[in-house]
């Protein structure tokens, strides 16, 4: 055989093997103990650095937790998508919601972690979220850019909207505390 169809089919056959890797995003990866919604998001936050942190809020407005992210009560779903960007179908899906919002505008800085009752269900849950939270319409400025992630298997979905240093840093370490078990799902600029 001649030296360019080899290379033609060892590309063919790496290209085939990554996409097969890439489709079965973290199925086989080892899932990270959280205790709930609100867990996911705080143990990224107990990795920030002192000049990362925030003012900050979690919860709802009837619990709040100051400088940390906080349940949601599942039937404040006006609340939920309020805070959240989401809707009366995405809520349906969920197990638990967790919040996370910069204290003084949402806009800069919004992080939420889902528990789906089906976690076969991330891929459509992921991409119906990214719908919603871009359909917001914004006042007092604008978030720059969303990170969704599919954590544990998609036992979780976890977004973060806002400044883009400010989502990037939580995207660093939510990688860096979850490790394989999260999985990249969207990265883009709100504009």
């Amino acid at each position: 055989m001649n030296k360019k169809i080899i290379m033609s089919i060892i590309a063919i056959v790496l290209v085939v093997a990554i996409g097969a890797i890439a489709v079965g995003c973290n199925k086989g990866a080892p899932k990270i103990e959280v205790a709930d919604s609100a867990d996911v998001i705080n143990k990224v936050l107990d990795t920030y650095a002192e000049d990362k942190k925030f003012a900050s809020m979690g919860g709802d407005m009837e619990t709040p937790v100051d400088g940390k992210a906080g349940l949601m009560k599942l039937t404040d779903t006006e609340t939920i998508n309020y805070m959240l960007h989401t809707n009366d179908d995405l809520v349906a899906q969920t197990d638990e919601i967790a919040s996370f919002v910069h204290a003084m505008n949402a806009n800069t800085f919004t992080s939420g972690s889902f528990k789906l009752k089906d976690a076969a269900t991330a891929d459509t849950f992921c991409t119906s979220l990214k719908d919603s939270v871009l359909a917001t319409q914004w006042m007092c400025g604008f978030p720059e850019k969303i990170v969704i992630f599919n954590v544990n298997g998609g036992d979780y979905v976890v977004y973060a909207i806002g400044n883009g240093e400010a989502v990037d840093y939580f995207k660093t370490q939510l990688t860096t505390v979850m490790g394989e078990s999260a999985v990249l799902v969207t990265e883009e600029a709100v504009a």
